[in-house]
């Protein structure tokens, strides 16, 4: 079998038609990581002329003019098959060892284990391929539960059925009703293109201040947006004050009518127990929506319509993916993750895939841990969370890979101290 470099097209016709794609492994992700200083390799193995397997491998040079190599969510061949899998790797050490590079990262897209939603193991799908890594003495980094390595290990998704509708049912009640609610809450979403991505970050930058998630520039989702619209969509949830108003104002004047067709009916009866808590129900009712009115009209008088969340989704391979959001923490009240999630299904639904990946969540699911909060709003899709097989080191040059592994333990010290 033989390794060479290949053209994009040979690349991407071969990668988007494999089980194990992702964003990660498409040559527009390599030029967007230019902008970080990698550098990308398009490589593909052939078995006489039939291209069996690729990889995208991402170069960063590193001091002493050697290279650190890593294939995102890579490999994109049959795993399973072992004797394959060595082929693929001794051609691509050799090809690292070429360029100067001392240490090869992977971390394959391949499902370790299945769980329930409440973590709880359905099966394991992926011991073979652990194994076949091990054999080729891959270094494996643990079976870490947050946020430790490169991408998430963590990930949960749910099953998309064969309408809206029957989706819709398969979701918790309360999930269901949040849905409606802040549909009919005088939220609404459209989708965005380049123009607005400082809007869009803008709203990145709200959450990741707050979840501790780096949000880049500008210009990083401006260009990732030019090279991937294909499998993107950005959605922005924005509040239509005027809108707003008019519903609460209606709501009121629902709930006052009803107050007087109440004290019509207990002019006919005698006043219960019940009656009057239904009287009480509807005055504390009344005064609530009075004080939201307050705030609705300032809201209506500041400005026509307030941007409270964005999301990013990727739709690739069978998988409509909710790769980055955020909202703004002060509107958190309309929920607009509702609102983004529920227009991230239905172009799903429209692109016919099989999944809705909800992306990356912690392992310990408990909820004392300080990132439940990303996986509550989930919990309510009925997903399962799927467990990646997790990041490896292969070490080409065991010198520099010492330095290299006492050099970022210096630097997350001092790091540690900064912050």
């Amino acid at each position: 079998m033989k390794l060479q470099v290949i053209s994009k097209d040979e690349f991407k016709n071969f990668a988007l038609s494999n089980p194990y794609i992702s964003i990660y492994q498409l040559p527009e992700w390599g030029e967007l990581k230019k902008i970080t200083n990698w550098q990308y390799h398009l490589l593909g193995l052939y078995d006489n002329n039939n291209l069996v397997g690729v990889t995208m491998l991402l170069e960063k040079l590193m001091p002493f003019k050697k290279s650190l190599f890593y294939s995102p969510r890579g490999y994109l061949c049959d795993v399973n098959n072992f004797n394959l899998l060595k082929e693929f790797h001794d051609n691509i050490i050799d090809y690292i060892k070429k360029h100067n590079g001392f240490l090869f990262k992977v971390d394959p897209n391949v499902i370790y284990n299945i769980r329930d939603k409440e973590g709880n193991l359905i099966k394991n799908v992926g011991e073979k391929i652990y194994n076949n890594f091990i054999k080729l003495n891959y270094k494996h980094l643990g079976w870490s539960k947050n946020f430790e390595t490169l991408q998430p290990r963590f990930l949960c998704r749910f099953k998309l059925s064969e309408d809206y509708e029957r989706t819709l049912n398969t979701f918790s009640k309360n999930t269901r009703k949040n849905i409606i609610k802040t549909m009919s809450n005088g939220v609404s979403i459209r989708t965005i293109n380049c123009d607005e991505i400082d809007l869009f970050t803008d709203l990145l930058k709200k959450s990741g201040s707050k979840n501790n998630f780096i949000v880049r520039p500008s210009y990083y989702y401006k260009k990732m947006y030019e090279l991937m619209h294909d499998y993107m969509k950005l959605y922005i949830v924005y509040i239509d004050t005027n809108n707003y108003f008019n519903l609460i104002k209606n709501e009121i004047n629902s709930i006052n009518l009803e107050i007087e067709n109440f004290y019509e009916q207990i002019k006919k009866i005698n006043i219960g127990s019940k009656v009057k808590k239904r009287e009480d129900e509807l005055n504390n009712k009344l005064s609530l929506l009075n004080d939201e009115l307050k705030y609705a009209k300032k809201l209506k008088n500041e400005q026509a319509t307030i941007n409270i969340g964005a999301l990013m989704s990727i739709f690739i391979g069978n998988e409509g993916i909710t790769f980055m959001s955020g909202i703004d923490p002060s509107y958190k009240d309309f929920n607009p993750k509702y609102a983004f999630y529920n227009a991230h299904i239905i172009d799903s639904l429209k692109l016919k895939k099989e999944y809705v990946n909800f992306y990356g969540i912690s392992g310990n699911i408990d909820k004392n841990n300080p990132y439940y909060h990303i996986y509550e709003i989930k919990k309510g899709f009925n997903p399962e969370i799927i467990e990646l097989i997790g990041e490896f080191d292969y070490v080409v040059n065991p010198f520099y890979y010492y330095i290299y592994k006492l050099s970022l333990k210096f630097y997350k010290i001092i790091k540690k101290i900064r912050n």
